[in-house]
């Protein structure tokens, strides 16, 4: 009796490792094939021919799918990889309909599963680039999957709230899967499985802030509001902390308290009482989907937390030079708000106005950097005053680039609109998202030289009655400037290291917003919401073609014309190399880009803007 209900425990935890293998090793051709194989010619994905020794689910995959054989050739190595995918797709975005194999020189194809594909491809990469085995890497893959395990076995795959932000909360917390282009999306290095359970956003958790009193004479804050920001952290704190105008309130993602608690001038400026550890008490707040940013539906600001946590590419702590470069980007969208309202009242841009953290000033410079960027708090604005009556509030990410999690509930936004056929829904539905995204986006960019990123975190769609009524851009961090459009003179209050990191070329800034929106957006999306159909795929294409030339007519310039011709004629989109950029343990600030085809340029004639 005792062994039945063993075997039954073990079961789901079994099914649920082996679908996060299975994805994983989708999302790892995914990247091989867009990075390596597909620009040098070594994929080609089409009809089985010349396999007749190929295995028998590739064959009963093609018959009872109509798909299409994929085949990889490793020329390093000289083995060979196959599967089978619903069609040959222009962007990448394949969906895989059979087990993978690989044949060895002189073997018969043989299974694989995930670990055996990453080593097949990471060893073909270090032969390619000369370079050793990435054990890192390897490493990364590996916490990757054991977390989709996880999450796989909390996931609620229903439909989300129908209150508001309830289900605003429920979208943030269901990216089962993750970056479909990505070997490594869920990887979380230098955090215990337990403090994964405890505090990732897939397992549908909250949890009360850590508190922290430090004596005033160590404050470091700025705020561009009418109150200062440590004023507005104390108007949110727990109704039963009580501190004396010598300290104020410093709060903390209670894993991040944990992290500084251990650090030994922390420890001391505690011990001699400049510091006072409250622990952790008070409101439960939801971890979002960048897992350090919290919210509370009835505090007025997202807290944006450091935590030194290695997240997919990068330690997710709020450095010094990134909570200056929050605040100068928030004056400069305040001097654009009225322009962005008046053009695009649609789009809210959730600004980030204040923030607070600690400076010890115990003389060693590393040691006080560390501390402060540990404590570093960065508010963002919240729902309370932008969000428009009776809309819903949705991570992009959760309806786009969640594989079939996304793709159902994308169905149901499709289903709930008043439209004749779901086709129909579903271009009226996309024209309106690109409208509402794109402008705002390519306006910014063109007329002012700011550079957002509208990938699919940093953007949330608000809905009613399943149709677009609002875009939300959030994360400042991510956010550039065009340094020849914004020199020293212009940015003299901030420090040069802040300005460094804010500065893009006019060339790089074109590439990083080419392709956050329309690879990790636009691609995504049109492969979520035309799943199955390339011919409503390609008429999601023409929706985007349609609104490059509508922008141009109405907002263009010369600028603007180079690009947008340039798009429209065809010219690659730049993809970002995750797998390369990983592979050579690059900062993500220096990730290189490599061509992705563009489907606008195989569309209808259109004439080209002048």
């Amino acid at each position: 009796m005792h062994s039945h209900h063993l075997a039954g425990a073990i079961a789901p935890l079994s099914l649920t490792r082996q679908e996060a293998g299975r994805r994983s090793m989708e999302t790892l051709l995914n990247c091989y094939c867009r990075e390596v194989a597909g620009p040098e010619g070594q994929l080609s994905v089409g009809p089985l021919f010349g396999q007749s020794d190929s295995p028998a689910s590739v064959h009963l995959a093609l018959r009872s799918t109509g798909g299409r054989a994929m085949h990889l050739r490793l020329p390093l190595t000289g083995e060979r990889v196959l599967t089978v995918v619903d069609s040959a797709c222009a962007t990448g975005n394949y969906r895989y309909l059979s087990p993978m194999y690989c044949k060895a020189p002189g073997k018969p194809w043989a299974l694989l599963d995930w670990q055996a594909l990453a080593g097949l491809l990471l060893r073909e990469l270090s032969l390619k680039c000369g370079q050793p085995a990435n054990d890192e890497l390897m490493q990364q893959i590996e916490d990757s999957v054991a977390v989709t395990a996880a999450v796989l076995g909390a996931a609620c795959p229903g439909p989300f709230s129908p209150r508001p932000l309830q289900a605003f909360v429920e979208s943030e917390q269901s990216l089962v899967f993750g970056h479909p282009f990505h070997p490594a999306p869920k990887s979380r290095q230098g955090i215990s499985q337990d403090d994964m359970q405890r505090y990732s956003p897939e397992m549908g958790t909250r949890f009360a802030l850590h508190y922290f009193a430090v004596r005033r004479e160590f404050l470091l804050q700025q705020s561009v509001l009418a109150q200062p920001c440590d004023r507005l952290v104390a108007e949110q704190a727990p109704a039963d902390i009580a501190v004396d105008g010598d300290f104020f309130l410093l709060p903390a993602h209670p894993w991040q308290a944990r992290h500084l608690l251990g650090h030994p001038d922390v420890a001391a400026a505690i011990g001699s009482g400049r510091i006072r550890d409250l622990g952790q008490r008070g409101a439960l707040f939801y971890p979002t989907s960048s897992i350090r940013t919290l919210f509370h539906p009835d505090n007025p600001y997202f807290y944006k937390c450091s935590l030194n946590v290695r997240i997919t590419n990068c330690v997710r702590k709020n450095a010094i030079y990134e909570l200056e470069g929050a605040l100068q980007v928030t004056r400069i969208m305040r001097t654009l708000a009225p322009q962005l309202r008046q053009h695009f009242p649609g789009v809210a841009i959730m600004e980030e106005p204040a923030f607070v953290s600690a400076d010890l000033k115990t003389g060693d410079a590393q040691s006080d950097k560390a501390i402060t960027e540990g404590f570093g708090l960065i508010l963002r604005r919240g729902f309370g005053d932008v969000l428009h009556p009776g809309v819903t509030p949705l991570l992009a990410g959760a309806l786009f680039g969640n594989h079939v999690y996304g793709e159902a509930r994308m169905g149901e936004l499709l289903d709930a609109m008043s439209r004749p056929s779901r086709e129909e829904a579903a271009e009226a539905w996309f024209s309106r998202y690109v409208g509402e995204l794109m402008y705002p986006v390519l306006y910014c960019y063109f007329a002012h030289g700011v550079i957002f990123e509208p990938h699919l975190q940093n953007v949330m769609i608000g809905v009613a009655e399943g149709e677009v009524r609002q875009v939300f851009l959030r994360d400042f961090e991510g956010v550039k400037l065009v340094q020849e459009r914004f020199g020293a003179k212009q940015l003299d209050g901030i420090s040069p290291r802040a300005r460094e990191a804010l500065w893009y070329s006019a060339e790089q800034g074109w590439k990083r917003i080419a392709y956050c929106l329309f690879v990790n957006n636009f691609c995504e999306a049109i492969n979520q919401i035309g799943a199955g159909s390339p011919v409503l795929q390609n008429r999601l294409w023409a929706v985007v073609r349609h609104h490059l030339h509508a922008y141009q007519n109405q907002y263009g310039d010369d600028a603007s014309a180079r690009c947008i011709n340039a798009l429209l004629a065809g010219e690659p989109f730049p993809g970002k190399a995750n797998l390369i950029n990983r592979f050579f343990k690059r900062p993500d600030r220096a990730s290189g880009y490599l061509p992705v085809n563009n489907p606008l340029g195989t569309l209808v004639e259109s004439r080209a803007w002048n």
